[in-house]
């Protein structure tokens, strides 16, 4: 079982779309909740008092950030292939 399995925990929610089926996790949405507010309050600090990458490292912390929120809530998966085998492929 990878990482992102065991912080997913089980499946809350399947939503088919158009060839395509929503998976939303249970105990990853509290996490990636909480990792969304956390990337959120760490992109408001004061990045620009480190001259030269302070720019790029708040865009590096926010993409990583957002990803990582967005990998925990759910998956999108086409309709043939199980989420868990889906999600090997993530982080």
């Amino acid at each position: 079982m990878s990482a992102l399995q065991k912080l997913r925990g089980d499946s809350m929610l399947r939503v088919p779309t158009l060839g395509r089926t929503l998976t939303l996790y249970r105990q990853g949405g509290r996490l990636a909740l909480f990792s969304f507010f956390a990337t959120a309050m760490l992109c408001n600090l004061p990045w620009h008092l480190i001259p030269a990458v302070g720019e790029i490292l708040q865009m590096l912390v926010a993409a990583v950030g957002f990803y990582f929120s967005a990998a925990l809530m759910g998956s999108i998966t086409p309709d043939d292939v199980d989420a868990d085998t889906s999600s090997r492929r993530w982080l």
